[in-house]
């Protein structure tokens, strides 16, 4: 933030309270806050200038948190704390800190390879301390593994996520689809995942889905070339309502254009093209007046 801004609050601080920092009106922290958002250092070094600040960031600070573990065997992330592998230390830490409380956007992900079930057991009861959860990221899921536990592992989400983004999974169709349905209050969807991530259905039996989330958001969807999956997401029983549509490098785009039509309001597509040994990427963004 630049010094200005701080002097100038300082002094109208100091005019008022006469106590500068301490007796700082929240409007005022409100304000100074808004520019420091999304800099997490930033946030860090205000923390350390007073209590009034402390306590108005620390909330931000811990808003988003990754649960990164690794498999046994694997190598440690750096700065782990004579953990076995395979742990999700930086959880617990989070639980023993009280800050679990503040987190609203959650990653969860191994370092080498999928995340399975038995992954995830160790840190199953700090996820249930999550009170209100309303973005969630998966990535490297093995998803199939999933369905039959999935109240266990994720149920304690199902009230309160808004946003859920699914990276670099192996599953089918229709197993990504029963995930996304779990999710009654669900607006904003992510999909990204490498070529073949996505496959045909199998014989791994799946639920009947009987309802859909509102879908009514923002829809991202990246390197996706299977057209099992997006029609998939065309058959959902209340049908899709996305008003902003991010597609990147992805096949049968028809279909969602097609379902999504009645509410879309913005669409932006991204390719990427190669030739004489370099690539470029193209990109166009249209803006639909209703």
């Amino acid at each position: 933030m630049p010094d200005g801004i701080w002097r100038r609050v300082d002094d109208i601080s100091k005019q008022f309270t006469g106590a500068g920092w301490k007796n700082l009106p929240q409007e005022l922290v409100d304000e100074i806050l808004d520019y420091i958002l999304d800099d997490l250092k930033a946030l860090k070094a205000c923390s350390l200038t007073c209590k009034r600040l402390f306590g108005a960031t620390r909330p931000l600070i811990h808003q988003r948190f990754m649960c990164l573990g690794s498999k046994p065997g694997g190598p440690k992330p750096i700065g782990r704390h004579k953990r076995d592998s395979g742990t999700f230390g930086r959880l617990t830490d989070a639980d023993r800190s009280g800050v679990l409380c503040y987190i609203q956007h959650l990653t969860i992900k191994v370092e080498d390879g999928y995340v399975y079930p038995r992954d995830m057991q160790e840190c199953l009861p700090h996820l249930r301390l999550i009170p209100k959860l309303h973005a969630l990221t998966l990535d490297t899921f093995h998803l199939h593994l999933f369905i039959p536990v999935f109240d266990e592992h994720f149920g304690m989400f199902t009230n309160t996520l808004r946003h859920l983004d699914i990276q670099n999974t192996y599953g089918t169709a229709r197993q990504l689809s029963y995930i996304i349905c779990q999710f009654p209050l669900l607006e904003d969807l992510t999909i990204v995942s490498p070529a073949g991530g996505i496959v045909a259905d199998h014989e791994h039996p799946i639920p009947t889905v009987i309802q859909s989330p509102p879908l009514r958001g923002r829809l991202v969807v990246s390197q996706v070339h299977s057209r099992e999956f997006f029609d998939g997401l065309a058959k959902f029983p209340g049908g899709l309502n996305f008003r902003s549509l991010e597609l990147h490098q992805c096949e049968h785009l028809e279909v969602i254009l097609k379902t999504c039509g009645h509410t879309t309001t913005s669409i932006s597509y991204l390719w990427r093209c190669g030739g004489f040994g370099s690539e470029s990427n193209f990109s166009i963004r249209v803006y639909i007046l209703m």
